[in-house]
């Protein structure tokens, strides 16, 4: 088979997978969320301060509670579906908007821990959001606060105030 026998054939492929991309426009997944409650939201909960809410809602407010701000791209098939599926699962293993299920987790007490290893936020989303790319001072605040109010390294006792005092009982 020869270079100019083939071109019908690629552009017919080329042309089936346009169809399907573009059809796929008209199909977006799930964002439902149920109306959130303030007073289970762990900022509310715990009472951060204005400088801690502002670096927790820029770094892990998109995938990890229920008031997600969707990039452009999040509308564009097939990374709609991508970009849901990492909110789902940053959702399943830590909402912040549910706070009074996640406080004193096991999730919630490595929160600063990930932070501090890099972990969290994932390295492509902080190349495409510039708000969560955190400089030296403002991740160790964070890690710090992380630790002191959801229970991490030496910290409190995950936002529920009673970790330590099951331990000491026995």
């Amino acid at each position: 088979m020869n270079l100019e026998s083939m071109r019908p054939l690629f552009r017919k492929v080329l042309l089936v997978l346009l169809g399907l991309l573009l059809l796929a426009q008209f199909i977006q997944p799930d964002r439902a969320v149920p109306a959130i409650d303030p007073a289970r939201d762990m900022l509310s909960v715990t009472n951060a301060p204005p400088d801690i809410r502002q670096l927790v809602v820029g770094t892990c407010y998109d995938c990890h509670s229920y008031a997600t701000e969707y990039p452009w791209y999040a509308y564009v098939a097939p990374m709609s579906f991508i970009v849901q599926d990492h909110i789902n699962e940053g959702r399943e293993h830590l909402n912040f908007s549910l706070w009074d299920t996640y406080a004193g987790s096991e999730e919630a007490g490595e929160a600063g821990e990930e932070l501090q290893e890099g972990e969290m936020p994932p390295g492509y989303y902080r190349l495409m959001h510039g708000h969560a790319r955190l400089t030296d001072t403002d991740k160790q605040k964070l890690v710090t606060w992380f630790n002191a109010n959801l229970g991490g390294e030496g910290g409190g006792a995950g936002g529920n105030g009673t970790e330590g005092e099951e331990e000491e009982a026995d």
